[in-house]
Parts: C-alpha cells; sequence; structure tokens
C-alpha cells in the first residue's frame, strides 16, 4: 500500500494517514519497497492507513536501516544519525548493528533486551522477518521431516556459499575441511563449482544435496543469528555455525556444530580452570587453530559414522525461546503501538492546519 487511495479502499475515510519515509537501506531495497515490504503487511493488520513519503520532513514515520555512509552514522557506530523531528523513528537491521536508542523512538534489531534495557526495542532476529506465518522460521517449524535413507543419499559433503571475503575463520574451515573431502563452493569465495541463482530457493536446493553446510556469520555478536544457519536447517544440511555466542539459546545445539561450544571447552582447558582467563578475548584468539581442529575433526566423524550423523536429526531444532517467534502477536503489537504513536503526529497535524 503506497498512495492514499489504496489505503482508502481498506480503511476508514477521514482516518489520518501515516507517511512513511524510508532511508538507509540497501541498494537493491528502494525506499518505497522497504515500505511495502516492512511497514504495510503490519499497518494492514493493525487498521492504520500509510503511504510511502520522499521527503523526512513531512514524515510521520520514518523508517531507519544500517546502510548509511560512514560519515552519517553516530560516531564510529553503524547506526545512522537521523536528526530528531515531529516523527517515529525506527531502526530496523538484518545487520550486525546495535541500536542507540537515545538517536530513534523504537527499535528492532538482533541484540537481546537485556542487553539493550529499554522497552521501546524488541530483538527481532532475521530469521522471523515476515508476516502472517510466512518467515524461514516458520518454513522450519513446518518441514516434513527426511528418512535416514534420504540423508544417506546425499551425493556431496559440505557447502560453502560466501561473497565476502573479508571475513578469515570460515575460509579457514573451508580449508581444512577440503583436505578430508571436497567442499563445494559456487559463490565468489573459493569458488570451485558452477555459481547458482541469487534466490533462497536456489540455495536450499544446492544444500539439499550436501551433508553439511559451513554456516558463519559475516561478524560475531551476541544475539547476530541471521538466516545463514536456518537456510542449511531447510535444507536438512548440518550446519557448522559461528556467529552468535549465544546460538545455543535459538537453536538446539544438537542440531548442529557450534563451533562457540567447541572454542569453550578449548579455551577451558588451555586456561586450566582459571574461568577470567578461559572468557577472555585473548584466550579465544589464542585457541583458534584448536578450535578449528576440534570442529573439523568433529565434521568429519559424523560424515563418517551413520549414528553420529544421525543424532543431528533427533529433535526439533527449535529451542522454547525461539518457538516463542511463531505467533507473531507480540510484534504485531509492537507495530501496532509504533503506528499508533505514527497516527497521533499525523492526527496532530491534520488538526493544527485545520485550526
Amino acid at each position: 500500500m503506497t498512495d492514499t487511495a489504496s489505503a482508502n479502499e481498506t480503511f476508514l475515510p477521514g482516518q489520518a494517514v501515516v507517511k512513511v519515509h524510508c532511508c538507509h537501506f540497501w541498494q537493491e531495497m528502494p525506499p518505497r519497497r522497504a515500505v511495502e515490504t516492512y511497514v504495510a503487511p503490519w499497518a494492514q493488520a493493525c487498521g492504520v492507513a500509510i503511504e510511502h513519503c520522499e521527503a523526512l520532513d513531512q514524515a510521520d514515520l520514518v523508517l531507519i536501516g544500517p546502510f548509511a555512509p560512514k560519515n552519517q552514522n553516530v560516531g564510529r557506530t553503524r547506526m545512522p544519525d537521523v536528526a530528531e523531528g515531529d516523527y517515529e523513528r525506527v531502526f530496523l537491521t538484518g545487520e550486525n548493528a546495535t541500536p542507540l536508542m537515545e538517536h530513534c523512538e523504537w527499535a528492532l534489531a538482533f541484540d537481546y533486551e537485556a542487553d539493550i534495557g529499554s522497552e521501546r526495542y524488541m530483538r527481532y532476529p532475521l530469521y522471523v522477518w515476515s508476516s502472517g506465518g510466512d518467515s524461514i522460521l516458520h518454513r522450519l517449524a513446518r518441514l516434513p521431516r527426511e528418512t535416514p535413507e534420504q540423508r544417506a543419499a546425499r551425493p556431496h559433503f559440505c557447502a560453502f556459499i560466501y561473497g565476502n571475503k573479508r571475513a578469515k575463520l570460515r575460509r579457514w574451515l573451508f580449508r581444512a575441511l577440503s583436505l578430508y573431502r571436497r567442499v563445494d563452493a559456487p559463490g565468489r569465495v573459493q569458488r570451485n563449482c558452477p555459481p547458482i541463482g541469487n534466490s533462497r530457493d536456489d540455495k536450499i536446493a544446492f544444500l539439499r544435496d550436501r551433508r553439511f553446510t559451513i554456516a558463519f556469520e559475516n561478524s560475531s555478536a551476541s544475539g547476530y543469528t541471521t538466516e545463514k544457519i536456518v537456510d542449511a536447517m531447510l535444507a536438512g544440511s548440518v550446519p557448522i555455525y559461528w556467529g552468535n555466542p549465544r546460538v545455543a539459546e535459538d537453536f538446539d545445539e544438537r542440531c548442529f556444530i557450534n563451533w562457540h561450544a567447541h572454542e569453550g571447552r578449548v579455551c577451558d582447558r588451555l586456561a586450566l580452570g582459571w574461568a577470567p582467563l578461559a572468557r577472555s578475548r585473548l584466550m579465544r584468539k589464542l585457541a583458534t587453530p584448536l578450535t578449528l581442529i576440534s570442529v573439523a575433526r568433529r565434521t568429519v566423524r559424523a560424515d563418517r559414522d551413520a549414528a553420529t550423523y544421525e543424532a543431528f536429526f533427533a529433535q526439533s531444532p527449535l529451542t522454547e525461546y525461539s518457538r516463542q517467534f511463531l505467533d507473531e502477536k507480540a510484534i504485531a503489537r509492537r507495530w501496532e503501538t509504533i503506528l499508533q504513536a505514527a497516527q497521533a503526529r499525523a492526527r496532530a497535524k491534520l488538526d493544527a492546519t485545520a485550526n
């Protein structure tokens, strides 16, 4: 819904239409489409009329992404510096960008709520972005189970699909596992087979033929769990994961190979029981080669032993925490609160104009 006419077909005549301005999303997501994708479904569900607005100073609601030029961010953060105005600022990010609540009215991001400490913040990981029960998490919950025979028939060992060369750790694992069996890489990084399409369906179709998937995030931070681990699970391919150190809260650790769990055990052994040293950044760096070996050995062992491999599929990957996102009432209530606040601003502007 992008214009007043279409809004009035659904909503009550005479109500204040919320003007939505969108800025700092990625190049392939034009502002009007971002409004249609991320705001319109919730506005329709909440009964609030919206329209896209090009001018910031005319907006009632401003949807802010994380892709501003560095000189337009707050300090050295990835939080765009959008000036306060007569509108509700909503920071929505699928990137590893922690919101600064003093620079927005609302935020939906990866960080856990307790780490942000604001009632105006909600954790909204990328794997639940949707409305109407159509997120990739919903797809995972509905996924029919494969048989052991179907899994055993997968012709290839492991997948590696990346275009970002800067993330070294996953490239090291790629090289380590390649010493055991071929790891298929159709992306720009380490490419050794024909490229695949850009859609999620293309990716999942490729992963379905691979027993394992290197599912490393671009960076590591508490709460930063993207679609990578879920895409592998949707394909029935065991994820080898690095990124969110608390990922086991999101997904059952028995269903994937968790770098962070291996790293924790290695650090504990090296620190000889001295907990502050074991949890330090220095120790994690020193432990990287041994963690790499530990993760690679776990993968090889699971590949060689059918019972070990089947154990990954003995339970649902969803935890009590991730299951709560299957019920969209909480996110719908949050959007209703945001949209009603923006609508109040729109109504006040109309009243001021009328007077």
